[in-house]
């Protein structure tokens, strides 16, 4: 008489292992989904988020503009370059102040002052607003990421007479708005 090769025991362990393989595998399938499902929309919150601060900015400028046309008139290039954030009633949470020597934390805003000798340092109170995104998001042109800022100006708006893209005595100034700005790399600071 022949041996078996296989109890019956060994059969079932067997089929125990194998449905313990395909249950782990279609698990690992699963999680792999699930990870990208919530990296998407971790990075469509932090966009939807950076957005509604953008609107807020937005909105305390034309207040702020109103404001200035009601009290001082129709100039606006004295406000030009600064801090928005100074004119909220209470800082948003996420802002952190004026910017360290390194980029703010990932997910947070700061404003940096212009250095002395930077391009369009007027008065020492010029600088940018600057948002440190933790994954990489699209804000019209602009495009950032953890290791690129976003970068924003208060500038005046103003109805360009002569067209030469310049802020003239003869432009109508009809309030203050945010100007995106592009972010100089680290390398290109150092070296100017």
């Amino acid at each position: 008489m022949a041996s078996q090769k296989y109890s019956a025991m060994s059969v079932l362990v067997n089929s125990r292992r194998l449905r313990f393989l395909v249950a782990l595998c279609i698990l690992f399938v699963l999680g792999w989904v699930l990870l990208g499902v919530l990296e998407r929309e971790a990075a469509r919150a932090e966009q939807t988020g950076m957005r509604l601060m953008l609107n807020q900015i937005r909105s305390v400028l034309v207040v702020k503009g109103a404001e200035i046309r009601l009290k001082e008139g129709a100039d606006f290039r004295d406000r030009a370059g600064r801090n928005p954030f100074d004119w909220f009633e209470s800082a948003p949470a996420s802002y952190k102040g004026i910017c360290t020597e390194g980029q703010p934390e990932p997910g947070q805003w700061c404003f940096r002052p212009l250095q002395a000798g930077d391009k369009n340092d007027t008065a020492g109170h010029s600088g940018r607003v600057i948002f440190q995104p933790r994954q990489p998001i699209t804000v019209g042109e602009q495009q950032g990421s953890d290791a690129t800022p976003l970068a924003w100006v208060v500038a005046v708006e103003f109805t360009d007479r002569n067209g030469n893209g310049r802020l003239d005595e003869a432009d109508l100034q009809s309030g203050l708005k945010l100007q995106p700005v592009e972010m100089k790399k680290r390398n290109e600071r150092a070296e100017n």
